[in-house]
Formats: C-alpha cells, structure tokens, sequence
C-alpha cells in the first residue's frame, strides 16, 4: 500500500512531510485555501494554503507560549486582544486565567473559527464563552479604528505571506502598541530563529523604537519548519515579571524552567539583534 504525505514548503529550501490517513476537510474560502487531515502520530492537523498551523499532537508548545508568557507578566490582565487565532487554541490559554473579562478575537475568516470548532473540540469550543466578542474583519482597520486599551495583545498571525504580510509592518506594530492600557504587553508570532533572522532582526529593531522591554523567546514544535517558532514580546513592563507565578490547571508544555529559558538566546541571534557577542 502507497504511503500518503501530506507537504508543508514555507520555504522553498525546506520541506515538511506528514504521513497520513486521509482528508477530513478540504475548503477554498474567500481568503485561502483550508485543509483538515488526519494523521496517526500528530492527530489531526490543520493546513492553510498547505502550510502547517497547527495538530493535536504539538500545538501546546504554541499556545501556551503565546498566551501565558505576556497573560502573567501582566498584573491583571483583564481585556485581551487576540489577532488571528481563530483556532481557538491561542483562546483556550487566555481563558484560563480566572482574571479575565473581555476577549476580542479579530479573525479575517469566519470559516477557519467554524471549521476548527467542528474538528478540534480538544479546544473546549471557546468562542461560546460570553467573555468571548469575535470580530471577523481584517484586524488593520479594527486597529485603526479601536479606541479601547488592552492589558494584552496576542498576534496569533500566519506566516507574513500574502494578507498577513502587513502583519509583520511597523504600522501594525505602532498600532497594537498604541491599543495598550497601563502596564500592557504584546506577543507577536515571530517566526523561526535559523530560517528568518533578518526578519526577527528588522522585528526587534521596530519593537525597540516602540517599547523599553523588548525581547525574543521561542518554543519547541516540531511540525513547523525547523522544529520551533519564536515570539516578539512588547512592552515597558519586563516578561520576568511573570516568572515565579502560578500557571494555569492543565498546561501540557510550560513550567518555570521552561518560561526563563525560551528567552535565552543562541549566539548568532543574540549577536543579530543586540549586537553582542560572548567571548568564545
């Protein structure tokens, strides 16, 4: 019997191949092309335009990272933005923290928040909290039009590609900063450290011109290209504020050590963005 694949190529130079058993949903909407599949390792994963999102088997390494690093460095979050996200995954997180009131979730494609809720249930169905307001719109004119502060801001972005390459603009980033209330805190998907330096590197130059506190950290997940992903962190509060405060009932990937160590940087990044350097 022929062993099926399903291929995610981000990047031209690299590829990711998943064994799988077959097709849950397969959609062409107004704004790309959504996939289901299901696998026997990683369970069932999700594809947008072929590119791998997320699956049952890792997405803890993602959203827990997005979501609880910049929930506890606050010290009430209680107004969450998340752009993107409409897995749902990313929300699970936030609605976690008991503290929270209101979310808005800005997702451009309705169809991704309705498909995910049908073949992801592990998320908890979290768009039917009352604390939940999703908004389906493109998130740069929500922005610009937003008078409201935030505590928190989540950028759960695909890949700067196509729409969502404006996502990675110094305009969007200006905008989410000035959506923050007192003490508030950005994450932003940042991309892979190997693979997109240049890119964390023009990221952060932005981030230092907007907020005394920026930093990188990253996480382990294996099905993205290159086996992890990184987070810009935004703010003028520091992200060790939120080390040594209780996580969540049910996290599955973060813990303390976990926490302080996705900051530290590998040489070659470190000398990218703050142009140091240990003597070797």
């Amino acid at each position: 019997m022929t062993k099926r694949y399903i291929t995610d190529q981000l990047h031209d130079f690299y590829q990711i191949s998943l064994l799988y058993r077959g097709i849950l949903h397969d959609e062409i909407t107004e704004y790309q092309h959504i996939q289901v599949v299901q696998t026997d390792y990683f369970g069932r994963v999700l594809l947008l335009d072929g590119v791998i999102q997320l699956t049952e088997f890792d997405n803890a390494a993602y959203h827990e990272m997005i979501a609880h690093v910049p929930m506890l460095a606050h010290d009430n979050p209680a107004e969450i933005l998340i752009v993107g996200g409409g897995d749902g995954g990313t929300l699970q997180q936030v609605l976690r923290h008991p503290g929270v009131e209101h979310v808005v979730v800005v997702e451009l494609d309705k169809r991704v928040v309705e498909i995910c809720s049908r073949f992801f249930p592990g998320f908890g169905n979290p768009f039917a909290d009352p604390r939940v307001e999703l908004v389906t719109e493109d998130a740069f004119p929500y922005l610009k039009r937003n008078k409201r502060k935030f505590d928190v801001i989540l950028a759960d972005t695909t890949d700067p590609i196509s729409e969502a390459d404006k996502l990675f603009s110094e305009e969007f980033y200006q905008l989410m900063v000035a959506a923050l209330g007192p003490g508030g805190v950005i994450t932003t998907q940042c991309e892979q450290m190997y693979f997109n330096t240049s890119l964390i590197k023009n990221m952060f130059d932005i981030a230092k011109k907007l907020v005394e506190r920026p930093a990188y950290y990253h996480t382990l997940v294996p099905t993205y290209p290159g086996g992890g992903i990184g987070f810009l962190y935004l703010s003028d509060s520091p992200w060790q504020n939120g080390l040594g405060k209780p996580y969540p009932h049910g996290v599955k990937y973060i813990n303390s050590a976990i926490h302080e160590a996705a900051f530290a940087l590998p040489e070659f990044l470190k000398a990218a963005l703050l142009g140091e350097q240990e003597d070797g």
